[in-house]
C-alpha cells in the first residue's frame, strides 16, 4: 500500500476489529490526526511549505501481554504512516492480535526475538523496567527507542453524584485492571466510608469478570491478608471484598495519602483527598501517573501541580480516543523523518 489513500482505505475495512482497541475513526478522523501531528497529511507524499516527511522503518514493536491494546495501537499507527513493522509479542502470545496479523499479512510477528531484528530504525517498546533495560542494551546504538514503561491511573473525586460509582467501577474493572489506564486508586473528598459502601455494590455488579491468572490471584490474596494484619494491629483501614473469590477488593486507607500500585485484578484503594495535590502528598509514584479521572471534570485545574498526561471524566479512563498522546508523546510524529526544501 504505497499511497496514503490506499492505507486509509485498508484501515477503514478493518474497523470491526480495530475500533475496540484504537477508538472510533473514519477517513476524516485519520487525516485530521495526521494534520495535527505532521502539520498537513499531504506531507507524506509531497512538499508542503518546504517540508515533507518519510516513514521511518523498519519499526520494531515490542508489546506487553497485559492487554492487546499496545499491539493494535502501535501497529495501527505504523500502517497509517506506511512504516515497515516487526512485532515481538510475549512468549505466551496475544491471540486476537496474532489472528488478525495472520489475516492481513502486512508485517512479521514473532514470539521469540530474532537476531536479525537488532537494527530497526525505531523501536517502540512497551514493558516493565527489566524489559526496557534489556532492549536498551540489545538494540543497535543507532536505533531510536520510544519507551512506554510501567504506568498506573487514579481517580480524584471532589464531589459525588448519582451513578458515579458505577462509572468508576468501569474504570477499575474493565480489562481486569491490567492496563496502564486502569484505575488503581481513588482519592475522595468527603465521606470516604459511605463512598466505599456504594462503590463496593458497583464492583459486585461487575461479576463475573475476566478470569484472573494464578499469579494475580495470589497477589490479591496476599494483599488482603496484609491489610487484615494491619487492621488487626490498629491501622485505620477498612476492607471490602468479593465473597469466595478474588473478583474485586476495596481497601480504604485513612493512614496514608501516598499513591501506590496494587496487585491488579480488581484491587482498588480509596484514599482521603489531601488538602494539596502534589508530589509531596502523593509520593514518588505520582511520576508514573498515566490517566487522572476527575469528578467533576471542572475541577481538573486542581491537578496542575502534578500535571498528569491525560485527564478524563469518570467512565472514560479506558477510552482515550485516537488523538491520545500516550505518556505525553505524539505517537505519529516519532515514526517519521522530516525533510526540508530550501
Amino acid at each position: 500500500m504505497k499511497t496514503l489513500s490506499d492505507r486509509i482505505a485498508f484501515l477503514l475495512t478493518q474497523r470491526p476489529t480495530l475500533e475496540r482497541w484504537v477508538g472510533c475513526y473514519d477517513e476524516t478522523t485519520l487525516k485530521k490526526w495526521l494534520d495535527l501531528e505532521l502539520g498537513d497529511h499531504r506531507r507524506l507524499e509531497q512538499w508542503i511549505d518546504g517540508s515533507r516527511v518519510a516513514p521511518r522503518g523498519p519499526v520494531l514493536h515490542v508489546v506487553s501481554g497485559n492487554t492487546e491494546h499496545a499491539a493494535f495501537q502501535s501497529v495501527f499507527r505504523a500502517i497509517l504512516l506506511g512504516c515497515e513493522s516487526w512485532v515481538k509479542v510475549p512468549s505466551a502470545g496475544l491471540l486476537e492480535f496474532e489472528r488478525w496479523a495472520a489475516e492481513v499479512n502486512l508485517f512479521e510477528v514473532k514470539r521469540e526475538l530474532p537476531e536479525a531484528w537488532r537494527r530497526p530504525e525505531v523501536a517502540v517498546i512497551y514493558g516493565g523496567h527489566e524489559t526496557l533495560a534489556f532492549f536498551r542494551a540489545w538494540l543497535s546504538p543507532q536505533t531510536r527507542i520510544i519507551e512506554h514503561g510501567p504506568k498506573l491511573s487514579a481517580a480524584f473525586v471532589f464531589e459525588t453524584r448519582a451513578g458515579l460509582e458505577k462509572q468508576l467501577a468501569e474504570d477499575v474493572m474493565r480489562f481486569a485492571q491490567r492496563g496502564c489506564l486502569s484505575v488503581q486508586a481513588i482519592y475522595v473528598q468527603g465521606d470516604t466510608e459511605k463512598f466505599c459502601e456504594e462503590l463496593a455494590v458497583a464492583l459486585e455488579e461487575w461479576r463475573p469478570k475476566i478470569v484472573t491468572s494464578l499469579s494475580e490471584a495470589g497477589g490479591i490474596r496476599n494483599a488482603r491478608e496484609v491489610a487484615r494484619f494491619q487492621i488487626a494491629n490498629g491501622a485505620n483501614m477498612k476492607l471490602w471484598e468479593s465473597a469466595d473469590s478474588v473478583d474485586w477488593t476495596l481497601l480504604l486507607d485513612n493512614d496514608s495519602t501516598l499513591l501506590r500500585t496494587g496487585p491488579s485484578g480488581g484491587f482498588v484503594q480509596v484514599i482521603p483527598m489531601p488538602d494539596t495535590l502534589a508530589a509531596e502528598t502523593l509520593g514518588a509514584e505520582i511520576a508514573f501517573l498515566s490517566t487522572a479521572v476527575v469528578e467533576p471534570l471542572a475541577f481538573a485545574d486542581r491537578l496542575e501541580a502534578i500535571a498528569p498526561p491525560r485527564i478524563c471524566a469518570a467512565g472514560k479512563a479506558q477510552e482515550p480516543g485516537i488523538f491520545w498522546h500516550p505518556d505525553g508523546e505524539m505517537p505519529l510524529a516519532g515514526l517519521v523523518r522530516w525533510r526540508d526544501l530550501g
